[in-house]
């Protein structure tokens, strides 16, 4: 057994520790937020004007014996399953963006207390250090020891009542750094990296967040687990809103299908639940700021969206087309100080094995509805080549050419039909009976046109069908589906980027020469545009293999 010395633990650690954990200046909104959770609180007020962050909240606040604890550097006596911050670092996330840290707080019944830490002198002692280091070697009397560093620039204070007259907790922080003022002082860049990484409300411009939430309180109270969401206002300058997940319904085109819902289970561990919502069109959310799923925590991110895209969903087709999130309820699965991951361990690989079910089972969800609706379209088709044909059939009574193309086409729209209907693509839209029907028409229709091919062999005349006959035939027909119009796209570029794919303005002078040189060349521009519609769905079947 060794003694260890004051001087054994520098200073530096704090300066090291908090560059690394909080690389981006808003993550010491996000860290102090975490406590006002903790606390609690269900409002919380984010002010940043000039040089100065004020984060207020009505939460339990803390009395001096708490204030007092709170300082303390890698050591906390939260509970992991019930705090969302419990490392005993975050109060440090704001070391290195400004000069002062002062933290307000009063409990119900009892005085206010204050805590000042001066981050400033902090750092200037630490420089100074090093600059010493530079010149020369220095004994273990002369490295500033972290006990030391914190004991000379903090400071708590007992105040009287009418010093601070709400329950709650005032953060403040004082002094920006200039570079850091400028990323802070940008509403929208703040406003929505909050959005993303807080456990906000959804916004009543999201028809799904409703049921969404109802879901996920019921799997907490299945699993005795609280789910907390905070009413969050940013202000920054005199700039004011009131936060919300950032899901919108205009992000969808034309809309959203119904959330989808997965239980996130290994053997016997519950993880929690996953849900997505599919752009009904098959096409990439257009906002790449909400594209894909997020996990959260205790309602807060846990990485990026770019973690569950290259490590799970292998593809990026249904990735790209959804909005959802990955709610971990399991208690023991703890989140690492940084938030980019979760803590190594047993349980961690387990629940990795989750997220890849969860992509699998999404990715077919997506094929699924991507089969489906493309059944609904190719029907739809159908019945508008048959009624389209049947009007016609008339005039091409003397023209066999004419008579084998459509006899041909008829045949090639029956066989994609009749394999959509082995795959059981019909079935799954309820539109087995239209089906049935459209084969039939089909099969009257062909032979209709193989007899007036056969006497035009024989050069004998037939009588023409009358407009009471074409519409008799075509009673006989289901009705068109309520399916969404297939989109149309102008360019090949427009196709690349309604799959998601990121392209730099490298790739989109590519395209557009492939397009130009390959593609437009000697097609009109129905052929042009037909052209394009296969290409796109060549593309989609490609991604679904």
């Amino acid at each position: 057994m060794i003694t260890l010395k004051k001087s054994d633990i520098g200073g530096e650690i704090i300066s090291i520790l908090t560059k690394g954990m909080y690389a981006d200046p808003k993550d010491a909104l996000r860290e102090y937020v975490q406590n006002s959770v903790d606390a609690k609180a269900k409002k919380i007020e984010i002010k940043i004007r000039q040089n100065n962050i004020v984060v207020q909240d009505n939460g339990i606040g803390m009395d001096f014996t708490s204030m007092r604890n709170a300082i303390r550097l890698g050591v906390s006596d939260k509970n992991p399953k019930n705090h969302v911050g419990f490392m005993g670092i975050g109060i440090y996330s704001s070391f290195h963006i400004c000069e002062q840290l002062t933290i307000y707080s009063r409990v119900k019944d009892q005085n206010p207390n204050k805590i000042s830490f001066n981050f400033l002198k902090m750092r200037e002692e630490l420089e100074q250090q090093r600059d010493t280091r530079f010149k020369k070697d220095v004994k273990d009397e002369e490295l500033i020891a972290l006990q030391k560093l914190l004991e000379n620039n903090i400071s708590i204070n007992n105040l009287n009542e009418e010093d601070f007259l709400k329950i709650g907790t005032r953060v403040e922080l004082v002094g920006l750094e200039q570079d850091f003022f400028k990323s802070l002082s940008k509403f929208d860049e703040v406003g929505s990296y909050l959005e993303n990484v807080l456990p906000l409300p959804f916004d009543s411009k999201f028809k799904w967040g409703k049921e969404i939430e109802k879901k996920i309180k019921d799997e907490c109270k299945k699993n005795k687990l609280d789910f907390d969401i905070v009413n969050v206002k940013l202000q920054v300058n005199e700039e004011v809103k009131n936060l919300y997940k950032p899901f919108d319904d205009e992000d969808f085109e034309p809309e959203s299908l119904a959330p989808k819902f997965f239980e996130l289970k290994n053997g016997n561990e519950f993880f929690g639940i996953a849900w997505g919502c599919l752009n009904k069109g098959n096409t990439a959310i257009k906002n790449d700021v909400v594209r894909g799923f997020l996990i959260k925590k205790q309602g807060f991110t846990i990485g990026n969206r770019d973690d569950l895209l290259l490590e799970y969903f292998k593809r990026p087709i249904y990735f790209n087309r959804s909005v959802g999130e990955v709610i971990v309820l399991h208690s023991k699965l703890l989140p690492n100080a940084s938030r980019s991951t979760f803590e190594p361990s047993p349980l961690r690989v387990s629940f990795y094995e989750c997220l890849s079910d969860f992509a699998e089972a999404y990715n077919a969800y997506g094929t699924k509805h991507q089969e489906e609706t493309k059944a609904n379209k190719e029907l739809d088709k159908a019945i508008d080549f048959y009624k389209k044909t049947n009007a016609q059939l008339n005039f091409f009574t003397g023209d066999s050419e004419a008579l084998l193309i459509r006899l041909f086409k008829l045949k090639e729209i029956s066989k994609d039909l009749d394999r959509r209907f082995n795959a059981g693509r019909f079935e799954s839209i309820n539109r087995t009976e239209d089906y049935k029907k459209v084969t039939q028409s089909f099969i009257e229709l062909a032979t209709q046109i193989r007899s007036f091919i056969e006497i035009k062999k024989r050069k004998k005349s037939v009588k023409a069908k009358t407009d009471e006959d074409i519409a008799k035939e075509n009673l006989s027909l289901p009705p068109k589906s309520d399916t969404i119009q297939e989109e149309e796209f102008k360019n090949l570029l427009e196709i690349i980027k309604s799959l998601g794919i990121e392209i730099n303005n490298d790739l989109e002078s590519i395209f557009q020469l492939l397009d130009e040189q390959f593609i437009q060349p000697s097609k009109s521009k129905q052929d042009y545009l037909d052209t394009l519609r296969k290409l796109k769905q060549d593309i989609d079947e490609l991604l679904e293999d």
